[in-house]
């Protein structure tokens, strides 16, 4: 389900309005800053799709890697404020994330992400799992 929206919200934002991305980020997270983070690790998600199809580059696990890079760190830098300072060109892209990037709570909020992207994790391995330890 989330890779379908993600290819819709790809679609809008392929004609320059990612006002319907903000609307569902918000609606799926209340905090101001959760829903900055994810909105700029989704424009990070667009931004580097590409070819034939770039829409379908666009899935959960993708974005799931994105979010994860506020977690690594290089020294005490975090991949996020790395690719956003040394490599990233969309201005619109640093809306969102510059008053996130040096907060110190911004593991928490990429937890909350993670949480959220994992709900839509395929389950048949665990549940094959189960049944097999159940049996």
């Amino acid at each position: 389900m989330i890779n379908r929206i993600l290819m819709e919200l790809y679609d809008d934002y392929s004609k320059n309005n990612i006002e319907p991305l903000v609307e569902f980020s918000k609606k799926t997270f209340s905090n101001e800053k959760i829903s900055n983070l994810f909105i700029g690790c989704v424009l990070i998600l667009f931004d580097n799709s590409y070819g034939f199809k770039p829409r379908y580059n666009c899935t959960r696990e993708n974005l799931l890697g994105i979010v994860l890079s506020t977690k690594e760190k290089i020294k005490d830098t975090n991949l996020l404020k790395i690719y956003m300072n040394k490599i990233n060109k969309r201005k619109g892209i640093n809306k969102y994330l510059k008053n996130i990037l040096d907060d110190e709570n911004m593991d928490k909020y990429a937890n909350i992400i993670i949480d959220y992207l994992e709900q839509f994790k395929p389950n048949f391995i665990n549940n094959l799992k189960n049944k097999l330890d159940n049996n």
